[in-house]
């Protein structure tokens, strides 16, 4: 998956490794801008789709 911010990529493999559930907030390691990742099940894109957005306070 990319960051929106600095468009660089973010593995699935980190995102794992550091343990962070959908729907929470966490830093993207490049750029530190707060993200956060969804997963919509049965959608027009396939069985899953992943999204990225950044979490505003």
């Amino acid at each position: 998956m990319k960051c929106p911010t600095c468009e660089e990529h973010i593995g699935w493999d980190w995102v794992e490794d550091e343990c962070i559930e959908p729907n929470l907030a966490f830093e993207c390691p490049h750029c530190d801008e707060q993200l956060r990742y969804k997963i919509d099940e049965g959608t027009y894109y396939g069985a899953q789709h992943q999204t990225v957005e950044v979490v505003d306070d």
